[in-house]
């Protein structure tokens, strides 16, 4: 067989999976549209804190008494008996206020409308590159649709592709060589701090005037957080935070975090608390200094790089759920069109690493069969290592 046939074929098995698996994801995602209409979604958060602040009521944003009952008035779950709690900064809720207008469910709705819109950007900001300008936008757009934590995001109504969104649009910038842009992108997104001053720092580290952009908006969205709480909100953003994280309310704590602290913290936590900390900090550290060596070094492209900081990003933050992984979908276009575009026969790792982020089961079951989703941290460890292991310069993983 002559290598273009090879490439059709290759092709076609791509094409057939990532189509198989976003018709699952799509079933899945109508299943339970009656639980997302009765409020069992992460939009409830939201919606909650919106509704706070334009009740006037922003001294109680992180009272999980004042959040619940404010749940009661739209949500009707039997199996919550406490609030969903809203643990994110100040400045996010006013985005969430004019959707209060609305009644919960048409929220929801318009949320999940502009989602889709800022994913289908997303792609249009990634076909700049010439690696991925060169797959179709149809298997583009299959392909996202096969990420499943991309679709947990929508199904949960959740502000993941808002942050993958500001990304991709940093990114946008850096290749513009408008790097202070970038940086205002980025800090736009401090929303989840523990992610994005990561990435932030590592990206700035060959191109400091990211920084020039990320500390005035970071500034001006923590004035946004005196304003509405005073003084004291950044203080009780962060007391609340940990209480929900100490406490484990709902879905938090290691054993749901596809990370360094998520594996440690999962296996060796019970042992030994004092030295799980340890091996975390240091390993953390560990990881984040490596990947600012590599790209401090310079030589390696911009997507490459890019992807690199992602990947560490997740790997070495405190806190990141599976709908958080849509972070990565860009590393996972890059990834896919490298398969798809090879000429060659592609290495076997490229195949195994896109099954492994498309199998919707693979999730399914640490999500909700064994409740330890830490374990996908072994995939975003592969992917990192392989990510450094690659010559320079390299776009995508080999």
């Amino acid at each position: 067989m002559n290598q273009a046939a090879s490439a059709r074929k290759r092709k076609f098995r791509i094409t057939a999976f990532l189509f198989a698996t976003a018709c699952c994801n799509l079933v899945l995602l109508f299943q339970v549209v009656p639980k997302l209409r009765n409020g069992y979604q992460d939009f409830a958060i939201y919606y909650t804190a919106g509704k706070l602040l334009r009740e006037g009521r922003a001294a109680a944003l992180y009272d999980m008494g004042a959040q619940y009952q404010t749940q009661l008035t739209f949500a009707n779950v039997p199996i919550r008996h406490g609030a969903l709690p809203f643990n994110h900064p100040p400045f996010e809720a006013l985005l969430f206020v004019p959707f209060t207008l609305l009644g919960f469910w048409p929220a929801y709705l318009l949320w999940t409308a502009l989602s889709l819109g800022m994913l289908a950007t997303c792609v249009a900001l990634l076909r700049r590159f010439p690696a991925i300008r060169a797959v179709h936008p149809a298997l583009l757009g299959t392909g996202a649709l096969a990420f499943f934590p991309l679709i947990n995001g929508l199904l949960q109504g959740q502000d993941s592709i808002l942050l993958m969104f500001l990304a991709v649009a940093a990114l946008t910038c850096l290749d513009k060589g408008a790097d202070a842009a970038a940086g205002a992108w980025l800090a736009a997104g401090l929303f989840r701090p523990h992610m994005v001053v990561p990435l932030a720092l590592l990206l700035a580290v060959r191109r400091w005037r990211v920084l020039v952009g990320f500390v005035p908006v970071a500034l001006a969205l923590l004035g946004v957080t005196v304003a509405i709480m005073g003084w004291g909100g950044p203080l009780a953003y962060t007391r609340f935070v940990l209480f929900v994280e100490g406490a484990r309310i709902g879905n938090f704590g290691p054993q749901v975090v596809p990370n360094l602290r998520g594996l440690i913290g999962s296996l060796l936590g019970n042992v030994s608390r004092p030295l799980s900390a340890l091996l975390i900090a240091s390993s953390s550290v560990a990881a984040f200094g490596v990947t600012l060596r590599r790209i401090r070094k310079g030589g390696d492209s911009l997507s490459y790089s890019f992807c690199l900081a992602l990947v560490t990003t997740i790997l070495v933050c405190f806190h990141a759920h599976s709908y958080e992984l849509t972070l990565l979908l860009p590393l996972f276009l890059f990834l896919l069109a490298a398969l798809v575009a090879s000429g060659s026969a592609p290495s076997p790792t490229r195949a195994l690493l896109l099954f492994l982020l498309a199998f919707t089961p693979l999730y399914m079951y640490l999500l909700y069969q064994v409740g330890h989703f830490f374990w996908f941290s072994l995939v975003v460890l592969w992917l990192f290592f392989r990510l450094l292991r690659a010559p320079a310069p390299a776009p995508e993983p080999n």
